[in-house]
């Protein structure tokens, strides 16, 4: 009753601890406030408080909910007794923030950070989305899909995880942020003095990784002989891995190597400048670089959660979208072997780039939008 007396509907958003969550519900949130206008949105976030919730999240002025999660861990840990002060206190505070805002509908980007948000949402009866980005999913998004109304796929194998009923497949929703760059922009962004030499982008995910990092550092003055390295460190591991790269006698910024804590809206400009990239193989990574047509070295995490990342890899290689190269594998000669294929052989070039498209539907945010909109509704 009340979005028909004040013209006005409440979704709430949640997720977390990861830039591949928070991202796509920014995507979805911008494209309902932009596309659709006939009523008021209003927007709450509910999830953790941390440094990229306040950057991703709040730095958009959007409405947050602070909930308390506890991690649910395949593995001994003594966080455990934390995680069992944690969750109990953020079902109460979702049960309690629920109950005040009341909102129309619930979108879940999923993982721990959303268990009891949804949870409780679905005990008040508040339609709920989940959205399943990887092509396992884990153990909170196998609990929270047998919740909700409708789960959201990006990876057509997931589905044999949930009720069929309930599936839906629209892809992973990429931000505007990431896309259209501009080649010059990169340049005169990192003050690239000569550019000569095709450019190698390394992403490690929104936190970066530290055994990308390492790794890096160890073949770096091999790497930047042949390309302009453009590496996001992740913040924590900036000012490390600027002081390890000088220590071995690399010139950063100066000598075709470029260190970058965190990308945000800088993004897609060095997209725009890469000629290939090397990654881990989140799924909204792949889907971003799948949206940017670029061949990719893709690095799965060994010991991801529910493997994840793994199966994400392996899914796209099989369809011939990217070359996967394991952790225990990834090591100077056959990373430098790799890469010149991908730069310099046209025929495999042009084949990784047709393929990896598969792995991005410009339509997904769209498909979540409305959605969401007439879950809303009802």
């Amino acid at each position: 009753m009340e979005k028909l007396i004040n013209n006005k509907m409440k979704i709430v958003l949640t997720g977390g601890g990861t830039g591949g969550h928070l991202f796509p519900l920014v995507a979805v949130r911008d494209y309902i406030n932009k596309n659709y206008k006939n009523t008021e949105k209003v927007f709450i976030f509910y999830g953790p408080k941390g440094k990229l919730e306040s950057d991703i999240i709040e730095s958009r002025h959007i409405k947050s909910r602070h909930i308390l999660s506890g991690k649910l861990r395949r593995y001994f840990s003594l966080y455990y007794c934390l995680d069992l002060i944690k969750l109990p206190l953020g079902f109460l505070q979702a049960m309690f923030y629920l109950l005040v805002d009341m909102p129309d509908v619930i979108f879940a980007k999923g993982g721990y950070a959303s268990v009891p948000v949804v949870t409780i949402a679905w005990l008040y009866r508040i339609p709920i989305l989940v959205h399943e980005s990887d092509s396992r999913p884990g153990i909170a998004n196998q609990f929270l899909g047998s919740i909700a109304t409708k789960v959201a796929l990006s990876f057509r194998r997931a589905r044999i995880h949930f009720p069929p009923s309930k599936t839906i497949l629209t892809g992973t929703p990429v931000a505007e942020r990431v896309l259209n760059g501009n080649k010059e922009e990169a340049i005169k962004i990192l003050n690239i003095k000569r550019n000569e030499k095709p450019a190698l982008l390394i992403l490690g995910g929104s936190q970066g990784a530290m055994f990308i990092n390492r790794r890096i550092l160890r073949m770096l003055k091999v790497l930047i002989k042949e390309y302009q390295v453009v590496h996001q460190t992740g913040e924590n591991n900036f000012d490390w891995v600027v002081q390890e790269a000088e220590k071995i006698g690399v010139e950063v910024g100066t000598g075709d190597y470029y260190p970058v804590a965190f990308f945000d809206e800088n993004i897609k400009h060095f997209y725009a400048l890469a000629d290939v990239v090397i990654s881990r193989a989140g799924s909204t990574t792949i889907s971003e670089i799948a949206a940017n047509k670029k061949p990719a070295i893709l690095v799965p995490i060994t010991r991801s959660a529910n493997n994840h990342q793994r199966l994400n890899a392996f899914e796209v290689s099989k369809k011939g979208g990217a070359i996967v190269l394991e952790e225990n594998n990834f090591k100077t000669n056959l990373v430098r072997l790799r890469l010149r294929q991908l730069v310099e052989d046209g025929v495999i070039r042009e084949n990784i780039v047709k393929n990896v498209q598969k792995f991005y539907n410009p339509k997904a945010t769209e498909l979540l939008a409305k959605e969401i909109i007439s879950m809303g509704e009802r």
